[in-house]
């Protein structure tokens, strides 16, 4: 499978993990809030999926944020990975 990340894409990946840590979920859990696989969320992070417009929405509903603010072109999260316990969603 070739790579080929966009600038968006780095972006999304990048708010992806920004704010499940500033949520404090761990990936299997963001997953389970996503009815995904934590192998998927992986990927998203990783910039190795394409998000459809669709998926952002249900993503940023489940941060409990605006869409756009998945666009933000923020510092890169340098910390990726929490404990495993994670803070009840609200």
């Amino acid at each position: 499978m070739t790579k080929i990340a966009t600038n968006t894409r780095k972006i999304i990946a990048n708010n992806i993990v920004y704010f499940r840590i500033k949520n404090g979920w761990s990936q299997e859990y963001f997953a389970e809030l996503l009815g995904t696989s934590s192998g998927y969320v992986s990927e998203m992070e990783h910039e190795k999926r394409n998000i459809s417009v669709d998926y952002m929405d249900l993503i940023a509903k489940t941060f409990d944020i605006e869409p756009h603010e998945l666009l933000i072109n923020r510092l890169p999260v340098e910390k990726r990975r929490i404990k495993k316990k994670h803070k009840n969603k609200k």
